[in-house]
């Protein structure tokens, strides 16, 4: 199991977004209300792509895009560099698929639509909180990114994202402890009526995650952990992978949300400190 990642700060709001053809702006990605989508005109190649500017070389790691209605046959590709043609490029990520493997072998019965491909079936799709991430193995220096789709059969006959999410990541030298926690939220309200029949006003779960690093250095809790709370409080983003290195389960362990608490670090012994997360999925 990989090291739990955080990302942040998100630097895509200071950025400059352009290129494609759009209906709905592609300004649109830098607002924090997912149902405020960014949608192309149409699926063709020229119209689904944009560049960023971020006005000068930023540390870049993490690039995501957040509740997309992109295809199980959809792909998606990462371009960063100086250059803002991308004649040259610093990376290139070459062609991912939108919707990886998410079922184990067997896990899938013969008759299943999805059982060839073991990502999700087209059913399943719609009704999933969507998430194209990519995780460099390293933090790439670069002043300008270009995200491009692969996706012409797409049903719907345009590309929407709610949300882009460009950033560093950091990952603590020792894991988070045994007893960390990924699971469902959800404010469905519930009411019983007088005849005994339940009524239900459903919302959207959300995830939410809850861990502790136990084994933080001074350096890390200080100018990593310290900081990140001072820059993003409860109200600011950050993108959280609970293992990186788990590429069935990575968009489903995987989202963009805040802190719900900022708690104290405590020095347990020389050079060993500890703090508690608890994060929640931007919805």
């Amino acid at each position: 199991m990989a090291n739990v990642l955080l990302a942040f700060p998100n630097l895509t709001d200071a950025a400059t977004l352009a290129g494609g053809g759009w209906q709905a702006p592609v300004t649109n990605l830098q607002d924090r209300r997912l149902a405020r989508v960014a949608r192309t005109t149409d699926s063709t190649p020229g119209n689904t792509q944009f560049t960023v500017d971020f006005g000068k070389d930023r540390k870049l790691q993490v690039v995501s895009l957040v509740s997309h209605n992109m295809s199980t046959q959809g792909q998606w590709r990462v371009l960063m560099g100086d250059d803002p043609t991308f004649a040259t490029t610093k990376y290139d990520s070459g062609w991912m698929v939108a919707w990886p493997v998410i079922h184990p072998f067997g896990a899938l019965e013969w008759e299943d639509d999805n059982w060839w491909e073991a990502a999700i079936s087209e059913d399943d799709r719609a009704g999933y909180p969507g998430i194209l991430i990519d995780l460099l193995p390293a933090i790439v220096l670069a002043r300008y990114l270009k995200v491009m789709f692969s996706d012409a059969n797409n049903a719907a006959g345009y590309l929407q994202f709610g949300r882009l999410f460009v950033s560093p990541g950091w990952q603590p030298a020792t894991n988070m402890s045994y007893g960390a926690t990924i699971g469902w939220e959800t404010d469905t309200a519930v009411k019983r009526s007088l005849g005994g029949t339940t009524y239900f006003d459903r919302k959207a779960p959300r995830r939410v995650e809850k861990f502790s690093l136990d084994l933080l250095s001074d350096a890390e809790a200080k100018t990593q952990v310290f900081e990140m709370q001072r820059k993003l409080g409860v109200d600011g983003e950050l993108l959280v992978a609970w293992d990186p290195g788990d590429a069935m389960n990575l968009i489903r362990q995987s989202f963009v949300g805040r802190m719900r608490a900022l708690n104290p670090i405590t020095a347990v012994l020389r050079n060993i400190n500890n703090n508690a997360f608890e994060i929640e999925e931007t919805s």
